[in-house]
């Protein structure tokens, strides 16, 4: 029986305790949400589980709140009108993640951040920041990425980021940077973007990049370099990405990509150049994509990337100078994939073999140019059928000649070798074309090739003007009438031979028949006039002639009289012959 008792109490207890504890937490749970409730600021979200605290939704906070959790790790206050931060991120020592962008903010002073020492996140753009004193990131030694973008700095000091060891992301765009000397980039060895677009910068130092020597990706775009000298970027042996758009580029030096050995992608875009700086690509740079459209060149020259063998996609867009391609513009291109030759204005017209040698080109953009006719005979010679073709915005003549183009817009629309286009011509096809059953049997690539498969339209003649030329009949192109004449054009040909060889046989048998009718006349006439002369001979002639032989054969008179009168009979006032007397 006290054994039953013992046990019926330690069980009591057990359930005592459990419940005791049960409570202890609960109550817990409350101070902490009513503590949270008190902390966290009106217009803020505070999510205590996640440690993360969001005052970017209408907070309209003057500065950073300090009666947040200590333990914070990710702090949001974007979009409000903080002007100083000084000290206010002492009490967050937890802070990985800290957004400050698109403030009033004007100054980052010494030691703001010298114990927030786990901060791998600071985004400090659009704000109004003009100064930052040289020790304003000591302490952050994890730091990773770093947006300074979007204010008004005018001057980096040469050693601010000698302690972000750890950076990999540094973006100083859209400033009013004009200077980088040499030690603007001590320390940042780990960087591996560096942004440094739409400043006032005039020249770069040749030593500029030698302290980050791990930098993939380089964005100088949108400043005022006008010229590249050589060996500017040869410690940068890793990058990849190089964006030299919008810089006032005219002339490029020959070295100026010297130990460039990985660059893949370079934008040439939007500059002065007045022609391809083909002395510029070495045999080393093994460049995939070039962009170098937006430039004022009139012609590109033979082989202008004959040194870029790896060259995959090139982009010669919005060059409102650009006339002409010389034929052999792109040998040794032969790994071209995608090349893109949209918006010039100025060419109108392209030589149909500038293309034969790319056989591993896939798409070609000849969009919003002014050519009136194509011909290509990687397509029309060469049959290469799966090229992607986009040739919308030109002001196409539609005539035999550009046949082919209606059979290649049906195959890119169709993915069939299909000359049929009558299914086209009873269909209703609006555009866009984006609708719920192409977006579930199709990606958006398939659905924007076959729309600009639709929407390439007829110029001219009038009868066809603004007409799909996918949609039209090829009796609409003019080439039904050669097609139809050529057997009648062949079959009159051979009958005309046909005729011509009877008439020359007729010629030739008549003349025959001629000439004999003309040889029996003279014959005739040869005939009468020697009986003419056998009729009416000079009997003094022939007697004298018989009268030497009778003289001479004085014994033969009588048979040479009876011959000669058998032969020529005389009249009979002449058949006796005149009385001689021997």
């Amino acid at each position: 029986m006290i054994k039953i008792m013992k046990k019926i109490s330690s069980s009591s207890s057990t359930t005592i305790m459990m419940a005791l504890s049960f409570s202890i937490i609960i109550i817990l749970i409350i101070v902490n949400s009513v503590i949270a409730s008190r902390t966290c600021p009106r217009g803020c979200d505070c999510i205590e589980t996640l440690l993360i605290t969001n005052c970017s939704v209408s907070s309209q906070l003057e500065y950073v709140p300090h009666t947040l959790n200590p333990s914070l790790k990710k702090l949001y206050l974007p979009r409000n009108n903080i002007r100083r931060i000084d000290t206010a991120f002492d009490v967050y020592k937890n802070l990985i993640y800290l957004d400050l962008s698109s403030n009033l903010i004007t100054t980052i002073v010494n030691n703001n951040f010298q114990y927030n020492s786990e901060l791998q996140t600071i985004l400090l753009k659009n704000n109004s920041l003009f100064m930052l004193e040289p020790k304003a990131f000591n302490g952050l030694n994890l730091l990773k990425i770093l947006d300074l973008s979007f204010n008004r700095i005018e001057m980096i000091n040469g050693s601010i980021f000698k302690n972000l060891n750890s950076l990999q992301i540094l973006d100083l765009s859209f400033n009013l940077l004009k200077i980088l000397n040499e030690n603007t980039f001590v320390g940042l060895r780990n960087l591996i973007n560096l942004n440094i677009s739409n400043n006032l910068i005039m020249k770069l130092s040749t030593n500029l990049f030698s302290n980050i020597p791990k930098l993939i990706n380089l964005n100088i775009s949108m400043n005022q370099l006008e010229h590249l000298d050589d060996n500017w970027f040869i410690a940068l042996y890793d990058l990849t990405v190089l964006d030299l758009s919008s810089c006032h580029l005219s002339s490029l030096s020959s070295y100026c990509f010297n130990g460039l050995n990985n660059l893949t992608i370079l934008n040439l875009n939007n500059n002065s150049l007045m022609a391809i700086p083909s002395a510029s690509f070495l045999p080393k740079n093994v460049i995939q994509v070039l962009n170098i459209g937006n430039n004022p060149f009139p012609f590109i020259h033979p082989k202008s990337f004959y040194h870029l063998k790896h060259l995959k996609q090139i982009y010669l867009t919005n060059a409102s100078s650009l006339a002409k391609i010389h034929v052999d513009a792109f040998d040794g291109v032969e790994n071209l994939e995608m090349l893109e030759l949209s918006n010039n204005q100025a060419l109108k017209h392209i030589d149909s073999n500038v293309f034969n040698n790319l056989y591993s080109l896939s798409s070609l953009i000849l969009s919003n140019n002014s050519f009136e006719s194509l011909e290509i005979d990687l397509i029309t010679k060469y049959k290469k059928y799966d090229l992607y073709l986009d040739v919308r915005g030109n002001p196409f003549s539609c005539n035999c000649s550009l046949e082919w183009l209606n059979f290649h817009l049906i195959r890119m629309f169709n993915k069939t070798i299909s000359s049929n286009p009558d299914y086209f011509l009873n269909q209703n096809i609006t555009f866009p074309i984006f609708n719920l059953v192409t977006l579930l049997n199709e990606n958006v690539s398939e659905i924007i090739m076959k729309q600009n498969a639709l929407d390439v339209r007829c110029y001219s003649p009038f009868s066809l003007k603004d007409k799909f030329i996918i949609k039209l009949h090829k009796d609409k192109f003019g080439c039904f009438l050669l097609e139809s004449y050529i057997p009648i054009i062949i079959g009159g040909l051979f009958g005309l031979l046909i005729i011509g060889g009877v008439i020359i046989l007729l010629v030739i048998q008549c003349r025959n028949q001629l000439s004999g009718f003309v040889k029996n006349q003279l014959y005739t006439e040869n005939q009468f006039k020697n009986n003419q002369f056998d009729l009416y001979p000079k009997p003094e002639f022939v007697f004298i002639s018989t009268y030497n032989d009778f003289y001479k054969n004085p014994a033969n008179i009588n048979a040479a009289m009876e011959e000669f009168s058998v032969r020529y009979p005389l009249n009979q006032a002449h058949q006796q012959p005149p009385t001689t007397e021997l």
